[in-house]
């Protein structure tokens, strides 16, 4: 009975290292159409870092449901993908963190790595993830909400501060 159990895990939802459920490292902008047949894909042009337009696809459910965003590499059908922002909390990494987690949550689960202190959001990278977790700033102390000159300590984060979003990054 165990076998038939864990034979039907759904992987769908599911992040490690160089996957997002059906979606890899290696997967093409062409592949994607093929990997979400049942899904919305939507093309839109973003501005990336230095003003110039990068094509990003959203995936919606049918239904309507967001459930991310992916910028390639580079434009045109043959380019992998380079981040991934998920929307959607069914998503969770191989540790089981997701929207729905908590900061004490990904302390408890991950080896902080790094935290950036940016204008309203501080983002934290972790050792044994390609991803990297995103909390909003009004859920800090005092001055820390309102000046990215400080470094942030993984201590004066409160444990119960919810998950913004997450991206993974290849």
């Amino acid at each position: 009975m165990l076998l038939i159990v864990s034979c039907n895990i759904d992987n769908s939802f599911l992040i490690k290292n160089s996957q997002i459920g059906p979606i890899s490292k290696t997967t093409t902008v062409s592949e994607l159409e093929a990997l979400f047949i049942n899904d919305s894909l939507v093309n839109y042009k973003v501005a990336n870092q230095i003003d110039r337009a990068v094509t990003g696809i959203t995936i919606y459910e049918k239904g309507g449901k967001k459930l991310m965003l992916i910028l390639p590499v580079k434009g045109g059908s043959g380019s992998t993908i380079k981040s991934v922002k998920i929307f959607d909390e069914r998503y969770k990494t191989d540790k089981g963190i997701g929207l729905s987690s908590t900061f004490k949550d990904l302390s408890t689960k991950y080896t902080i790595k790094r935290i950036e202190n940016l204008i309203d959001l501080v983002v934290i990278f972790v050792n044994e993830s390609d991803a990297y977790f995103t909390i909003d700033k009004k859920y800090l102390a005092g001055e820390l909400m309102f000046n990215t000159r400080d470094k942030i300590e993984k201590t004066q984060i409160p444990d119960n501060t919810p998950l913004k979003y997450f991206m993974v990054e290849w």
